[in-house]
């Protein structure tokens, strides 16, 4: 096993980043000439590292072609400490309660930029395409020290689909499956020494199911057409510029309490930024990304408008990168936040700004690896946070390796939990203060020849939760979310098998209740073969039971997917893939009163010269 933290040349950082360390902006195309490619992450540092020390996964664009998974809240939930609720099948409202965390306790970032709802809190991960994703980094734990806000669970990141030192190859794919699903997805990608490129088109369409098992017996449809560009360009060996692009939008249909009108929400999730980095000399790497994220959503009754409410995020992130030792970088950085709100609902305050400052040490001598990082926020609604990070890694054997960790967290209230305008039974409260976390984890990592595994156990603790207590939103609540995570990944017999299992202990300090719509239980398990020009592969997710409510009276039942995949490698360019979807028809729910997919079947067409 490497050190965990192996520091690399800042020439290797530069070729591995076409942008900014601080914002991940990185080349997968410079990342595909080394030789660790899997081993090195970048969100779980904020530099790339070979095999970091926080828990992380990665999913490459080769694992969601082959586990034909259609969109990103499916894909998500078959990773460590992964707990997805759904309001009703593909493109309804999505959560993601990363280590039992609340589901806006997890910071989503796309090509480095904070992608989020500043009204709600959340992401809308059930609007981004699926098509559109190079690679996805899941880190677990707490990011706030590296971050700010959000980051109490974890962090999740998506690369979207970059160019490669190739002719220009165009790609495409087009699908059909149950419910009238239909997806369509083509592109090109190409570039030389010193530019890369692509671009993306992706449809995706589908009659749906009944959101509601109750009520309005309809079928709540979905659309989604996206599109998305990326350039890299190399000035000469000290300097590389940037740009990316990204737009998705969506139409999605959904049940109300009214059993006669209809819903519908008309949305856009747009990420767009440049970025540079200049290397001054072989110590010293100086990065600067510039970007704006956007999530907008207009509602309507039966064709008449129902409320709009726009989030616009944009972002400035200066970086310098400092090559102490051999085995030592240094990261100081300085990022400038600016939220800003529109809609039909008259808020109190429509934007707010954050400015931060933070640094980070890593590095490795003898059979010990560390990463050191603190960071301060300033933010002119809720006043200012210091966080910060302790990771350190002790090399027991060349296989076996020891970490433990503290750190801690923070999460910023909501326009309309600070803002919102008094309603009669709701009214925002400016007073509320960041919710605040701490973090103590152990972990035991092994690689043999055989294949490898992971062990982690953690304890986090947060206070100053946000609670609603008639008419507003206060600091009142307490949580511990006590875990246990288990990964493997071995070949048995030419099958590829990766297994993950997560025991979780999520409870109100003062109630002892269990937090509402986490699992304590979950475990996933892929296998895959290639059979010559065939390859198939199955799934199989279970989970335990749930509370829908605070008060833990509305139970939902545990479940067990299983799911089925073949693929033919037609020719060179040519493929032909089939799955299977809850193959056994196992009706569950883990929103109450909100169905979930049956099953369902998909067949494509690839062609990928």
């Amino acid at each position: 096993m490497k050190p965990l933290t192996k520091a690399m040349p800042l020439r290797v950082c530069a070729r591995l980043t076409l942008a900014a360390l601080a914002t991940s902006t990185f080349s997968v195309t410079a990342l595909a000439e080394q030789e660790s490619l899997d081993a090195i992450t970048i969100t779980a540092n904020r530099m790339p590292t070979e095999n970091a020390l926080a828990p992380n996964s990665v999913i490459t664009r080769a694992d969601i072609e082959r586990l034909q998974i259609n969109d990103l809240p499916s894909l998500l939930s078959r990773f460590p400490s992964m707990d997805i609720s759904n309001s009703g099948g593909l493109g309804k409202n999505s959560s993601v309660y990363l280590r039992g965390t609340n589901s806006d306790h997890v910071l989503f970032l796309v090509d480095g930029v904070k992608w989020h709802s500043a009204t709600s809190g959340g992401a809308a991960i059930q609007d981004f395409p699926i098509n559109q994703i190079e690679r996805i980094e899941i880190v677990r734990g707490p990011r706030s020290g590296l971050y700010g806000s959000e980051a109490i669970g974890g962090v999740i990141q998506i690369f979207t689909r970059q160019g490669k030192k190739q002719d220009p190859t165009p790609y495409a794919s087009v699908g059909i499956g149950s419910h009238n699903t239909k997806q369509a997805s083509g592109g090109v990608s190409g570039g030389n020494e010193t530019t890369r490129y692509h671009a993306n088109f992706t449809h995706q369409s589908t009659n749906g199911i009944n959101a509601r098992e109750e009520d309005n017996p309809d079928h709540d449809g979905y659309r989604n057409n996206s599109v998305s560009a990326k350039v890299d360009h190399d000035i000469n060996k000290d300097w590389s510029v940037g740009a990316n692009f990204l737009r998705a939008q969506s139409r999605n249909h959904y049940d109300s309490f009214s059993v006669t009108e209809d819903f519908y929400a008309d949305n856009i999730q747009q990420v767009m930024g440049v970025n540079t980095r200049y290397q001054f000399t072989d110590y010293w790497l100086m990065s600067l990304n510039l970007s704006e994220s956007r999530d907008e959503s207009d509602n309507y009754k039966d064709g008449i408008p129902d409320g709009t409410f726009n989030t616009r995020h944009r972002f400035i992130s200066l970086v310098n990168t400092f090559m102490l030792t051999k085995n030592q970088r240094l990261n100081v950085g300085l990022d400038y936040d600016h939220d800003r709100i529109e809609g039909t609902i008259d808020y109190d305050e429509t934007s707010r700004d954050n400015k931060a400052f933070f640094i980070s040490w890593q590095g490795q001598a003898g059979n010990h690896s560390w990463l050191l990082s603190s960071r301060h926020d300033d933010n002119e609604a809720y006043g200012e946070e210091t966080t910060g990070t302790a990771e350190w890694g002790y090399q027991l054997t060349q296989a076996l390796q020891l970490t433990a960790n503290v750190g801690t967290a923070f999460k910023a209230p909501t326009f309309n939990e600070l803002y919102y305008p008094d309603v009669g039974f709701f009214v925002g409260n400016p007073d509320l203060e960041a919710e605040k976390s701490k973090n103590y984890g152990v972990g035991l990592l092994g690689n043999a020849d055989w294949g490898t595994w992971g062990v982690h156990a953690f304890q986090n603790k947060i206070r100053d939760l946000l609670v609603y207590q008639f008419p507003t939103t206060e600091n009142v609540a307490e949580a511990k979310i006590k875990g246990l995570e288990f990964d493997l990944a071995t070949t048995l017999l030419n099958w590829q098998v990766q297994f993950n299992a997560t025991v979780l202990k999520p409870e109100d300090e003062e109630t002892r209740n269990k937090l509402p719509r986490r699992a304590q239980r979950l475990a996933n398990l892929h296998v895959d073969r290639q059979f010559g020009d065939w390859s198939i592969g199955g799934s199989w997710k279970v989970s335990d039971y749930r509370y829908d409510d605070a008060a833990n009276n509305t139970r939902l039942s545990g479940y067990g997917l299983v799911d089925f995949r073949v693929a033919y490698q037609i020719d060179n360019d040519w493929s032909v893939k089939l799955n299977a979807m809850n193959v056994f028809d196992k009706e569950y729910q883990t929103v109450n009163n909100f169905n979930t997919l049956d099953r369902t079947y998909m067949l494509s067409l690839h062609y990928q010269p």
